[in-house]
């Protein structure tokens, strides 16, 4: 009689490996150099001797190198390609990153990508501006999507029943009441974005601010996605016609 084995639920100490993984590499992506167990473990918050194991078995498996000499481990080339196939399947324009680096190159703003995770958007690339005075955001970064024009812009593709959904999860996780919308008047706005193209969030996440973000074209099995162009909200809109004429031009948007 042949045995039927059943799936073990994942353990938390399992779970925390991959997330304390991940933060790992995400540091390194941040960063951009390499750097001691030390640094890392500072940087991260983390013990020196479970990040000392991490590394150790990234090392093992080919996915970071280390220098003797100057006892820092770096990224090796195998995690540079674990994701070249899904940008390069992305965007019938050209790798995302490029077309993020275009749109930086030509307004001088930072420019986000991001995606839905749960109520939120998640940052996931980030192109800095060129200015001193810049809109400060970072990857990893949740936001309450119907308070950002990322947000706003996923959330014109969804049905009103959805829409309300988030509004509601939304407004009880907010703690600023600035935060909070009201559904009527928020449903009407996205009207206004589905008919523009774009969404712009002036101020309601972050005051003083304003994103100007659109939909990245529909690719076959990726999660949609959207870019936004930040800034001071006064140079945002100095600048609005220029950064549209831009977004459009690298997005093929009307």
């Amino acid at each position: 009689m042949s045995k039927v084995s059943k799936r073990k639920s994942v353990r938390p100490s399992a779970v925390k490996s991959a997330e304390r993984t991940l933060a790992i590499l995400e540091y390194f992506r941040e960063k951009k150099r390499g750097a001691t167990v030390g640094e890392i473990a500072e940087g991260l918050d983390l013990p020196q001797s479970s990040t000392t194991m991490l590394l150790k078995s990234l090392l093992d498996l080919g996915y970071l190198e280390y220098s003797p000499d100057s006892r820092k481990f770096r990224p090796s080339f195998r995690v540079a390609v674990l994701g070249n196939w899904i940008q390069r399947s992305m965007f019938r324009n050209g790798p995302l990153t490029d077309i993020m680096e275009a749109i930086g190159g030509a307004i001088g703003e930072t420019v986000l990508l991001g995606l839905q995770n749960g109520p939120n958007v998640r940052y996931v690339h980030i192109v800095p501006a060129t200015y001193r005075v810049q809109l400060a955001a970072q990857v990893g970064l949740l936001r309450p999507m119907t308070c950002t024009a990322l947000g706003r812009v996923l959330l014109a593709r969804k049905s009103d029943a959805e829409i309300k959904a988030i509004i509601r999860r939304n407004n009880a996780d907010a703690e600023d009441s600035s935060h909070r919308v009201h559904e009527g008047p928020f449903l009407a706005d996205l009207d206004v974005v589905r008919s523009q193209g774009f969404a712009e969030s002036r101020g309601k996440m972050t005051p003083g601010a304003n994103v100007i973000a659109m939909p990245v074209p529909d690719q076959p099995d990726s999660a949609p996605l959207a870019i936004g162009v930040g800034g001071p909200m006064a140079r945002i809109e100095e600048y609005r016609e220029e950064i549209l004429k831009v977004m459009r031009h690298h997005l093929r948007t009307r």
